[in-house]
């Protein structure tokens, strides 16, 4: 089979699938039968797990680096693809860092984690270079699958199994909705590969292929947590524990983003005046709505969810311009945005880390500089440039995104916008008031010398690299510009 030829292509590439099968065997085993024995689930065999872990996602990457250009016909490696993958095992590779101490600390199972996260990580590379709609959807599902169980992976909370139980019913029914789209287009054509629907789907006058298209998007609003389709996005966050929130928020929508960027704005192009409207009605839904919602949130988890949402809006308005600006400026703010979702979450579990339960209500955090200054100026910056406020890195992806607006004269959108993300800004500012200005409450806690080596490393770097943009933007901008026109 074509598909297996390729793993024949590359020793580096045959060293590392073989490895990474082997670790999720070896995971699963440790899951089955070494976990359920007290006396061999010692802490140093987590840590060699872990540190596999990130030993198997660096093994790819050299692999990437070794392998642009090869493709086959049901696995097209894009030069887009390739790269986006690079910094799609950066990402990962950031978040098993992050979770390390947290896992350590807790008294959580650390053997599912790792042999769930490989799935993810294998479903998302075939996602990212799947080149039909077959390989499409398997992989997709996969990845859904190995969520489901992340979702619900805090077995002893109810707020973990009740959010896992949504997420499975909303996803069972989301995957209906694609299967059936997908069958639209295959009815119609004949075939499900994106380069022959690219030759045909223009030719085509039939009204079928045009509904599965629409039902194929509201796929990928789903999985972007996209209004209207994000109610279990907010729930999952509040439910699941963090490094699971961080992983929901990171690791699977770089690749759903990846290949909606590629599949709306390279296969389906000449369809655009189909799914414009979609596209524009549901990212200004989305940022509206992340905006007043995060307003009234009381627990932080959840203003960080409406945070999200908006943000995917802004990802979506890039693809209404739909011009090389437009990828460039998406693929920027997929890339700064991942990065600071990674930091925030990083600071998170740093501090969580010290304490007995993580402070979920903002009126927990209040005064907390007064305890916490250090770590309290971190976050505060990190907030600052997620909010988008110059000369922080945030705000150029959003300048960006509403620039590539302008140019194609969107320009009650491009406004709208604007007046949006400045409302937004509020209730960024509305927790620094609470970490600085509010009065004290016996709620606040104390952040402890715990160690937390790894942890500490991921902040530091990605601090760092946030600080440094301000200095030198050139290397992440150049590398956005590139990627956009490997695409075109």
């Amino acid at each position: 089979m074509e598909f297996f030829s390729f793993f024949a292509n590359s020793f580096v590439g045959q060293i590392y699938y073989i490895t990474l099968g082997c670790y999720v065997l070896v995971s699963l085993f440790f899951c089955a039968v070494i976990c359920s024995e007290k006396e061999l689930a010692f802490p140093s065999m987590l840590n060699a797990v872990s540190q596999f872990s990130c030993f198997v996602v660096c093994l790819l990457l050299f692999d990437c680096l070794f392998n642009l250009g090869t493709s086959t016909q049901l696995v097209q490696y894009h030069v887009y693809s390739m790269l986006f993958l690079c910094f799609f095992l950066v990402a990962s590779l950031l978040t098993l860092l992050a979770n390390i101490d947290f896992m350590n600390a807790s008294n959580l199972n650390k053997f599912e984690y790792d042999a769930l996260f490989c799935f993810v990580l294998f479903s998302s590379i075939c996602l990212c270079f799947a080149n039909d709609f077959l390989t499409f959807y398997l992989a997709i599902e996969l990845q859904s699958l190995s969520l489901y169980v992340f979702a619900s992976f805090s077995r002893n909370s109810e707020f973990s199994t009740e959010s896992g139980l949504k997420y499975f019913i909303f996803g069972a029914v989301i995957s209906c909705f694609l299967l059936f789209g997908i069958s639209l287009i295959y009815l119609c054509f004949g075939t499900v590969s994106f380069e022959f629907l690219f030759k045909l789907i223009n030719k085509s006058n039939n009204l079928l292929p045009l509904i599965g298209v629409l039902f194929i998007l509201i796929t990928f609003f789903f999985k972007t947590g996209s209004a209207p389709f994000h109610t279990w996005l907010t729930e999952v966050y509040d439910g699941a524990i963090l490094p699971v929130t961080m992983l929901f928020a990171v690791v699977p929508k770089i690749i759903i983003f990846s290949i909606l960027v590629k599949l709306f704005l390279s296969i389906l192009v000449d369809l655009k005046n189909v799914w414009l409207a979609f596209f524009l009605v549901g990212s200004l839904a989305s940022i509206i709505l992340g905006t007043f919602a995060a307003i009234y949130q009381k627990r932080l988890k959840r203003l960080f969810a409406y945070s999200t949402i908006a943000h995917s809006g802004f990802i979506l308005l890039g693809i209404v311009a739909s011009n090389t600006d437009a990828i460039s400026s998406i693929t920027f703010y997929i890339m700064v945005y991942s990065l600071l979702t990674v930091l925030l979450f990083s600071l998170l579990i740093f501090s969580s880390v010290s304490v007995t339960n993580f402070p979920a209500y903002l009126s927990s955090w209040t005064s907390n500089a007064l305890k916490n200054y250090n770590f309290i100026i971190a976050l505060c910056f990190v907030l600052f440039s997620i909010a988008g406020i110059p000369p922080l890195i945030g705000f150029f992806t959003k300048f960006f995104v509403i620039f590539s607006l302008v140019s194609e004269q969107f320009f009650v959108t491009s406004f709208l916008v604007v007046i949006t993300s400045s409302l937004a800004c509020f209730y960024y500012i509305r927790l620094i008031k609470t970490f600085f200005f509010t009065k004290y409450s016996k709620n606040g806690f104390w952040i402890s010398n715990t160690k937390r080596q790894a942890t500490e490393y991921v902040v530091s770097v990605l601090l760092f690299f946030n600080v440094a943009f301000v200095f030198y933007p050139g290397p992440i901008s150049l590398l956005a510009d590139v990627m956009g026109l490997c695409l075109l």
